[in-house]
C-alpha cells in the first residue's frame, strides 16, 4: 500500500529541525535502517539549507515537502519551492579527492554528498516552482 503525505513550513532556519522531524517520523515507519534513515536525513537537511539561504533572496516563502513510500521497493521525498529558478545539480563540481582543503573551491560539495547518500537526485523547474526529488531504494 503506497503512502503519500504532503506538508509546508515557512523557508526559514528555526523551521529546519520540525521539517526534518516531519520526515524522520515517516521515515521511521519504512523499513529502512537508523543508518539509512540518518543518511536521507544529511541529504535532506543540505537540500533544505540550501534552499532557506537562497531560494527566496531574505523574502518570507514556502517549503513543501512530500513523503511517498512504495513498500519494498523505495521511499521518496519530493521538495518544492517557490524561490528562483535554481538547478542545484548543475552546481556539481570535479573534486580532487587529493586536493588539501585550502586549495578546493567553496561551495558545490553538499550536491555531491546529496547523490552519494541517496540512489536518486532529480531536479526539475515546473511551472514556478523548483522540485527536488531524492530516492532511497528499500
Amino acid at each position: 500500500m503506497t503512502k503519500e503525505m504532503t506538508v509546508s513550513f515557512n523557508a526559514e532556519l528555526n523551521a529546519l529541525y520540525p521539517m526534518l522531524e516531519w520526515v524522520r517520523s515517516r521515515l521511521e515507519t519504512s523499513g529502512l535502517s537508523d543508518v539509512e534513515i540518518r543518511r536521507i536525513e544529511i541529504a535532506l537537511e543540505e537540500a533544505l539549507v540550501n534552499i532557506i539561504s537562497y531560494a527566496y533572496q531574505a523574502k518570507r516563502g514556502m517549503i513543501e515537502l512530500e513523503y511517498h513510500l512504495i513498500p519494498g521497493e523505495y521511499v521518496e521525498l519530493v521538495i518544492k519551492d517557490q524561490g528562483l529558478p535554481f538547478n542545484p545539480l548543475k552546481q556539481v563540481k570535479k573534486v580532487n579527492p587529493l586536493a588539501t582543503l585550502e586549495e578546493r573551491e567553496e561551495g558545490g560539495l553538499g550536491v555531491l554528498f546529496m547523490q552519494k547518500l541517496m540512489d536518486k537526485v532529480e531536479y526539475k523547474r515546473y511551472r514556478e516552482a523548483n522540485i527536488l526529488t531524492l530516492r532511497k531504494n528499500l
